[in-house]
């Protein structure tokens, strides 16, 4: 049984991995109550984002490590750690966090093992049968999913985990992201945890200091258009809007328009988010 890490031991494995950290008022002790549930057998580490840019106020920082959703059932803390678009990584809470929710006791098993292609593929969650939030360190990255994050984000985020791991003495087999815990959650966005596993597992080969690779998120170049491609798609898209087309066959016709250039998966699931958001469009 793994015992989480006290709160002078969270700030000695900054420290040592160069980890840019603030510390949030309270996140000492900040955790759930023990009527919750245990936190005293952690097995890995789990990559969530927040969905939105616009989260990097402090009263979000609040929302995540204080106040949660309530009315859901679901309280705060709702992560341990939060890491905003400059690279500062927020130190939010010590104890039992509403993160990870219920997921796969397969998955849990094979990390718990350490053993699966965390290299090569992204597990495969089966039904929703264990408490993570029992298990699992969370960090709750402050972006939208749909672009990569910045580089001082993602390298934050990196040594976050190479600490954690070091601390523990796992490998980077023991970090995966929430949507390979459940099916219900596709976070932490446009993050491969497969090159994610990797830069983790090279931070620990080099050791924490500042020599070694450094890791940095998929490039814009590597999203589905061309800056001039992405431009052509909006203004086609914007003449469809000023005429009398449909948010249907505005969509259509942008999707027609990425396979044309031979891309569409990146672009077609931007298309999909959008799409999902039109119901309350006239």
């Amino acid at each position: 049984m793994a015992r989480p890490m006290t709160a002078d031991q969270t700030i000695a494995q900054m420290i040592k991995w160069r980890v840019p950290y603030k510390e949030y008022p309270g996140w000492r002790t900040n955790g759930r109550p023990a009527s919750a549930g245990p936190f005293d057998d952690v097995r890995g580490v789990m990559i969530h984002h927040t969905g939105s840019d616009a989260g990097q106020s402090d009263d979000y920082l609040h929302f995540l490590f204080i106040t949660g959703r309530p009315e859901d059932g679901i309280p705060g803390p709702l992560c341990h750690v939060a890491t905003d678009m400059d690279g500062d990584l927020w130190l939010g809470a010590t104890g039992r966090a509403n993160h990870a929710g219920r997921g796969s006791g397969a998955v849990m098993a094979k990390v718990t093992a350490e053993s699966y292609l965390g290299f090569t593929a992204e597990l495969k969650p089966g039904g929703d049968d264990t408490d993570g939030n029992a298990h699992f360190y969370g960090n709750e990255v402050r972006y939208d999913g749909g672009q990569p994050q910045t580089a001082e984000q993602y390298d934050a985020a990196v040594r976050w985990a190479a600490a954690i791991c070091d601390f523990h003495r796992w490998s980077a087999l023991s970090v995966i992201g929430h949507r390979e815990w459940t099916a219900r959650k596709n976070d932490p966005g446009n993050c491969p945890m497969t090159k994610f596993r990797a830069d983790v597992a090279a931070r620990l080969k080099a050791g924490p200091g500042t020599t070694g690779p450094t890791p940095i998120p998929p490039k814009e170049t590597d999203m589905a258009l061309t800056t001039a491609d992405a431009e052509l798609v909006v203004d086609r898209l914007l003449a469809r809007v000023i005429g009398e087309s449909t948010v249907a066959d505005c969509l259509s016709r942008a999707r027609a328009l990425a396979l044309r250039f031979g891309e569409g998966g990146d672009l077609n699931q931007q298309l999909d988010r959008i799409e999902a958001d039109t119901d309350r469009i006239p």
